[in-house]
């Protein structure tokens, strides 16, 4: 069976740049301690060579009296923890006084001046000019190793430490750093889809600013592609128009005129045709006005005077009774335009008393929360309703229609900071709705 390798994609710049900064961070303090310890290796040996010379020559100078046999001073001392041993010795090479942790042997067999390791003892040896004393003074190795390793604990606790500090620090300043882009952002997220403006690139870093304009150029691009098909769309239904009128005109004509039954429904088949034909130009043309921010207008709207004008235009559906206005309230005001607000009730209207049949019946209702259209035909199925709203979808493809009627009514809510909610069927089991959901509502 074969796995995805696909790497994972996302990622996160703060997190990279947290991980890298601390990494340097510890990778350099780490160099710096390494180079430390050397340079502290070397200075200690030096100064702890020194101590044991300086020892050795102090023993050398002592007055003979003060060298007693062996064991006879030593219990007049405590015994205590000794970092440096001695032992002296006569001419004889016999040992004459040793510390209490100094071993009974010589330390170091080779009775020549010098610094040698021998076992776990680093000992210097110094030999009296008169050949009548001879000392060895040492200290252990594990003494100059604890000394380094205390040293360098320090270090690295200090760099656990610094390490933990700048973690902090470099996520507080980069969180910071990164807001500086949430005003860009919020503003993006708020615009709606066919906002196609320049990002305002004022009060962001110079580092993002070759990537905020190729955004603006490529939103540019965009902006003319799309005003350029909204132009083309509007052009040509409006140019199409009239040559539909001319053209319907003319078959209306051959109609009247026709000698046979047959001739005058094929005729009057060609103007159903053409009036199909201009309903879908008349429908285009309102898309593309729609679409180029027609909306965008704001303005007072009182929804319960727009839905009265609206039904008014419907007058034989009202006096046969299939189309009924309701309100909650005498004024419902909004922010908005009236004149794409028209168009998407009218648009809802007209589908009810299409697609409904021929005994169906709409009711206009007004409320605090928007807008709604709701017949009592048959409806459609839940798998239906889901394809509705797009551009050229219909519920079936006997209806007429060029399924562009609720996408016009979607993207006018979404101008008007409305939501377009379809729901069907309704309790019954039949039934559709339609309603304009406001998100914003002014003072009426």
């Amino acid at each position: 069976m074969a796995t995805d390798s696909t790497p994972d994609l996302h990622w996160s710049l703060q997190s990279r740049l947290r991980r890298q900064l601390l990494s340097w961070i510890g990778g350099l303090w780490l160099v710096g301690t390494c180079a430390a310890m050397a340079g502290l290796w070397y200075e200690t040996t030096e100064i702890l060579d020194s101590s044991l010379e300086e020892t050795a020559q102090l023993l050398l100078s002592s007055h003979d009296a003060a060298i007693l046999p062996i064991g006879k001073s030593l219990s007049d001392f405590d015994p205590h923890e000794e970092y440096v041993v001695y032992q002296i010795f006569d001419s004889q090479g016999v040992m004459g006084l040793r510390s209490h942790d100094a071993p009974a042997t010589p330390m170091d067999p080779d009775p020549s001046n010098g610094i040698r390791q021998v076992g776990g003892w680093h000992v210097l040896t110094l030999n009296a000019r008169d050949g009548h004393r001879r000392v060895q003074v040492a200290e252990t190795r594990e003494h100059r190793r604890e000394v380094l390793w205390a040293s360098a604990s320090w270090q690295f606790g200090m760099l656990v430490v610094v390490l933990s500090l700048a973690a902090v620090g470099i996520r507080t300043l980069l969180t910071r750093a990164f807001a500086t882009l949430d005003p860009s952002r919020r503003e993006l997220s708020a615009r709606p889809t066919h906002d196609l403006r320049p990002v305002d690139t004022r009060g962001l870093p110079d580092e993002l600013q070759p990537w905020l304009e190729t955004v603006n150029g490529l939103m540019a691009r965009m902006r003319a592609t799309v005003d350029a098909e909204r132009a083309f769309a509007a052009h040509t239904a409006h140019e199409l128009r009239t040559p539909l009128a001319a053209a319907r005109a003319q078959a209306q004509r051959l109609a009247h005129v026709a000698a046979g039954a047959v001739e005058r429904e094929h005729a009057q088949a060609l103007v159903r045709q053409l009036d199909r034909l201009t309903h879908l130009a008349t429908r285009l043309l309102q898309l593309a006005r729609i679409e180029s921010g027609v909306a965008l207008k704001r303005e007072p709207v009182d929804l319960v005077e727009l839905a009265g004008l609206l039904a008014d235009e419907f007058d034989e559906a009202r006096r046969s009774g299939r189309l009924r206005l309701e309100c909650s309230a005498e004024a419902v005001v909004i922010q908005g335009d009236i004149d794409a607000l028209g168009i998407a009730l009218r648009n809802l209207i007209d589908n009810a008393l299409k697609h409904g049949g021929p005994q169906v019946h709409v009711v206009l209702r007004v409320d605090c929360d928007g807008l709604s259209v709701v017949d009592d035909g048959p409806g459609v199925t839940l798998g239906q309703l889901s394809h509705l709203g797009r551009k050229f979808e219909r519920a079936s493809h006997r209806t007429d229609g060029a399924g562009l009627g609720l996408a016009m009514v979607g993207t006018i809510a979404m101008q008007s900071d409305a939501t377009l909610v379809l729901e069907s069927p309704l309790g019954d089991g039949k039934g559709f709705s339609a309603a304009i959901r406001f998100r914003r509502q002014g003072a009426g």
